[in-house]
């Protein structure tokens, strides 16, 4: 008697077996078809098999448009190994991050956004690349930019490039925005990280912004107003305010090396 190697089930006689004699009685392989599975653990597994295939083919074909905007993505080695798995949970703001992430996929997108803010090495863009690697493992795509590198990219490849980053910036489900604010200010580079946020806005998809700028507000303690308006407009600010959950991330930074590691490295 044979038995499933998975749930131990014995296997039964197979239903058509007096035809298959008939039919197939020329054929080594005959005694074989006797007796079949009772249970559906080969079903299962072949929709799992085809399920993990399919999730493999989802994230190639996510880290191929990762790579065509490498020079402009905040994309590493570190950013891919930032998981929730990895995360510190007690963290108020880790807890909402992993709840906007879960949340985005069961409704299958969203149409809110979060700003992260706060001071230097708090782990906001920790928070950010979990949510953006919880997203892409569920076949989401996300587009993590790195203003400065997309701000060079334009300088040097201009209407063209801007075209290609847009287009994708429009059609992508989440769109990340790392160390929001960290550029030089000219009219230049505010109207165009107004054109990239306008049509993140326009597209009706959310966004996730980190920055060490203030959020208040309080336009006067608003340190976004205070680096992006030119002649008292805030356009960016509100465009913000209206697409953006505004989160401070407090806390000690955690950019330093650790005691622990340091003496694992000289042991």
């Amino acid at each position: 008697m044979k038995y499933c190697r998975d749930c131990g089930e014995p296997y039964k006689e197979n239903e058509n077996w007096e035809e298959l004699q008939e039919t197939l009685k020329d054929y080594n392989f005959l005694s074989r078809l006797q007796y079949v599975p009772s249970c559906n653990c080969s079903e299962i597994k072949a929709e799992r098999q085809a399920l993990e295939e399919e999730k493999a083919l989802v994230r190639e074909r996510i880290m191929n448009r990762v790579r065509k905007f490498k020079n402009i993505s905040v994309v590493d080695k570190k950013f891919i190994e930032s998981r929730f798995e990895n995360a510190d949970m007690s963290e108020k703001h880790m807890l909402l991050a992993k709840r906007y992430a879960e949340k985005f996929i069961e409704k299958n997108g969203s149409d809110v956004g979060i700003i992260l803010y706060g001071d230097v090495g708090t782990g906001k863009t920790f928070s950010t690349a979990c949510i953006a690697n919880h997203l892409m493992g569920n076949g989401k795509t996300v587009l993590a930019l790195s203003l400065n590198g997309y701000l060079n990219k334009l300088r040097s490849e201009w209407a063209e490039a801007e075209r290609d980053v847009l287009d994708h910036v429009k059609n992508c489900d989440l769109l990340i925005l790392d160390d929001f604010g960290s550029e030089k200010k000219t009219e230049w580079v505010i109207e165009k990280i107004f054109t990239l946020i306008d049509t993140r806005y326009r597209s009706g998809k959310p966004m996730v912004i980190s920055t060490n700028l203030n959020f208040n507000n309080d336009r006067k303690l608003c340190e976004i107003t205070k680096y992006f308006s030119i002649d008292g407009k805030d356009r960016i600010k509100d465009r913000i305010k209206e697409m953006c959950y505004p989160v401070l991330v407090e806390g000690a930074s955690k950019r330093k090396v650790s005691q622990d590691k340091f003496k694992a490295f000289l042991a």
